[in-house]
């Protein structure tokens, strides 16, 4: 196997390559935020480094809503900059990844005694599409009341008045976070998951010009140095500043959300619902064949590294849906899965917590430690932007754009949404001696985008083998995934490469022993690591399908 390759295999020879190199930049946390810094530094022909302390959006950026937000919200705060530059952003991130970012309608009820009224939703929803700059076939909608309960039968006619549809973009968290790290790697980035910052190494004026890390997965320490370091890593940000400096002045706040996930038939909406219930907003979203809802909001001050949904916020979310669906009757027990997740707010000494800022914002140490927190999953290329002109200032060049806007994801080669259908359709063809139904075709391709067909040919070797189809699939998608995607425990695969965790929950149980046994052979595990991960990976899943009763 070449030593370039996004592979698990090749890890100790990307290990070595950090040792062995200087780079211009190093950058910790390996979210969203951390990949597009990577991907933006090595488009302008730096050499780049990223850690990662656990796997590549373990963190925030695989427990969001899933949504490429257009920032209509931002709207009620009069925020029309964020407002202009996410709806940009996201037309940028539906033509780089069209396998995994998907156009949909959004239904935005009116509902008594809430903040909006058929006026003020016409001109919000009107100074969105131009702020936007939304195409013309995306423009909103505004619909009475009867047209709305034609158009979703579910709602409450009691409280609903009116309705605006407009269109949002659905994603997959982890995997755009995924794709964005592997295109920063083809493009000469050196990243490395499970290796986590010990210290910092300084020069002799006291500036940072690297760090000492761990490789969790072999105890092995390593030392990588850099020009520039930039801390990206998202709620642990302040856990990284507080070894190179006590933290003052602005600091992390974190807000902990969760969402949970309904088979479809359960809550059959007929299209997304974004609704607002007492001031918050909750979306309603379909995805394949479930329907997941969220978020809440509360601020968090409990164990960050294992983040737990409560069966009060449980119920809180059951509770917004009958108000809003009330002839469904939801039940804790229809819930298959759930997830949970913080997001980095900014609090500076002084302010109240209504004070605490949802934007990005970059600080910069007296050792020279560059810090970026805060922001969306929808902006990151902005912010990776202003990370790599921050540094450019700070090096006395002339700012430069970034070219990133161009640059597909891999896996999103495509020119159209319809050549997107047209490869579904192909595939399906071409491999129909495996047996594959034309949804498991689909799934793959919303999944691996153009690189579906080499895994296809991996999943044909395995056709071979005396396996059942169950056992067959799992076993080729680990295979690939820990030689293509840097897959390295079994929660890796379940979780953040594949979602089976979130939205099929059943199949991790089902499958576990099959993929156990295909990842101990393909990473040399004893018999003890073999027993660690499963027993990880069966908590990842009891974590999803259990809620804590405080």
């Amino acid at each position: 196997m070449e030593q370039n390759t996004f592979s698990s295999l090749s890890r100790s020879s990307v290990i070595q390559e950090m040792e062995q190199e200087s780079f211009d930049l190093l950058i910790i946390g390996g979210g969203i935020t951390g990949a597009g810094i990577a991907l933006d530094a090595t488009t302008r022909g730096l050499k780049v480094a990223l850690i990662e302390k656990n796997d590549f959006a373990s963190g925030t950026s695989s427990r969001s809503t899933k949504l490429i937000h257009g920032g209509l919200k931002y709207l009620q705060n009069l925020d029309f900059p964020v407002v202009k530059e996410t709806g940009s952003e996201r037309e940028i991130v539906f033509n780089n990844a069209r396998h995994l970012v998907h156009p949909i309608r959004m239904n935005f009820p009116l509902i008594k005694k809430e903040s909006y009224n058929l006026a003020t939703l016409k001109a919000g929803l009107t100074l969105y599409d131009r702020l936007a700059g939304v195409k013309k076939e995306e423009r909103h909608t505004i619909h009475g009341k009867k047209q709305t309960m034609k158009n979703e039968p579910l709602f409450n006619k009691k409280i609903v008045q009116g309705s605006g549809v407009y269109v949002e973009y659905r994603t997959d968290d982890s995997r755009l976070t995924l794709e964005v790290a592997k295109t920063a790697q083809e493009r000469g980035a050196k990243l490395l998951n499970y290796a986590s910052m010990t210290d910092f190494i300084q020069d002799p004026n006291n500036q940072v010009k690297g760090v000492v890390a761990k490789d969790e997965l072999s105890g092995r320490t390593l030392k990588i140095t850099a020009n520039h370091i930039v801390n990206a890593a998202g709620p642990w940000v302040d856990f990284v500043r507080k070894k190179d400096r006590p933290v003052t002045g602005k600091y992390m706040v974190l807000a902990k959300g969760i969402h949970i996930v309904f088979e479809r038939n359960k809550l059959p909406v007929q299209s997304s619902t974004y609704f607002q219930h007492k001031g918050r907003m909750i979306a309603v979203i379909p995805r394949g064949g479930t329907t997941y809802v969220g978020s809440t909001e509360s601020i968090y001050t409990e164990d960050i590294e294992d983040i737990h949904v409560n069966q009060s916020e449980v119920t809180y979310l059951l509770g917004c849906l009958k108000d809003m669906f009330p002839d469904l009757n939801l039940r804790i027990s229809d819930v298959i899965s759930s997830w949970a997740g913080v997001r980095p707010l900014i609090g500076e000494e002084g302010k109240s917590s209504a004070e605490l800022s949802r934007h990005d914002e970059i600080f910069e140490s007296d050792t020279g430690l560059i810090t970026i927190a805060g922001g969306k999953l929808t902006g990151y290329r902005k912010m990776a932007e202003r990370i790599m002109q921050y540094i450019e200032k700070k090096e006395k060049k002339k700012k430069t754009a970034s070219i990133t806007a161009s640059v597909r994801l891999t896996g999103g080669n495509f020119s159209s949404s319809e050549e997107v259908e047209q490869l579904i359709q192909k595939l399906y063809g071409n491999y129909e001696h495996l047996g594959l139904s034309k949804q498991e075709v689909e799934d793959y391709v919303h999944r691996y985008g153009s690189n579906t067909e080499a895994f296809l040919k991996e999943l044909a070797n395995y056709d071979e083998k005396d396996l059942d189809k169950a056992s067959r699939n799992i076993r080729a998608e680990v295979k690939y995934t820990v030689e293509n995607e840097m897959v390295a425990t079994l929660t890796d695969f379940y979780d953040r490469r594949t979602s089976y965790v979130l939205f099929d929950p059943d199949k991790v149980l089902g499958t576990l022993d099959a993929a156990a046994v295909e990842m101990a052979d393909l990473l040399n595990w004893d018999n003890s690591t073999l027993k660690e991960e499963k027993r990880k990976a069966l908590y990842a899943h009891h974590k999803a399908v259990t809620f804590l009763d405080k």
